[in-house]
C-alpha cells in the first residue's frame, strides 16, 4: 500500500510541478495548473505551473523555486499519518541560500487507491525560494 500510494503521490507531483522549463507565458498554456499555496512568509500565492519547474506566481514576474518536496499520506477517516517521503531537488543546501528558504502546502488532495478502493489524502508541501530574491 505505501508503494502504491507513493507512486500516486509522485505522479501528482508531477502533474502539477511536471520536469522542465517554464513557460514564458505559462498561464494560458495548453497544460496549465493554477492552483494556490500558502507559504511560511504569511502569504497564499496563486501559481501556475505548464510542465516545468518553477512555479510561476500570478500576476507578478516572480517565481517559486523548489528545493525539497514533502509527501505525505494521511487517512482521511482517521486522519492518522501513513507515511512522508522527503525528496530533494536543485541547489538548496549552496551558502547563503537557508535564510532565504520558504515552506508553501498546497490544500489536500484525496485519491482512490486502485488496487485496494481505499482513500488516501496526499499533502505536498515545497520548500523553496522566491525570485527574485531579496524582495
Amino acid at each position: 500500500m505505501k508503494r502504491i500510494a507513493l507512486v500516486l503521490a509522485v505522479a501528482m507531483v508531477m502533474a502539477v510541478f511536471g520536469s522542465g522549463i517554464a513557460a514564458a507565458d505559462p498561464i494560458n498554456s495548453k497544460n496549465a495548473e493554477v492552483f494556490p499555496i500558502t507559504c511560511s512568509n504569511g502569504q497564499t500565492y496563486t501559481v501556475v505551473v505548464a510542465g516545468g519547474i518553477p512555479a510561476h506566481i500570478v500576476g507578478s514576474t516572480r517565481n517559486i523555486i523548489p528545493v525539497e518536496f514533502t509527501f505525505t499520506a494521511i487517512d482521511p477517516e482517521t486522519g492518522e499519518e501513513l507515511f512522508s517521503e522527503t525528496e530533494s531537488i536543485g541547489q538548496g543546501n549552496r551558502v547563503g541560500l537557508q535564510d532565504d528558504l520558504i515552506t508553501c502546502t498546497a490544500a489536500p488532495e484525496t485519491f482512490v487507491d486502485p488496487e485496494t478502493g481505499e482513500e488516501i489524502t496526499f499533502v505536498v508541501s515545497v520548500e523553496a525560494f522566491l525570485t527574485p530574491r531579496g524582495r
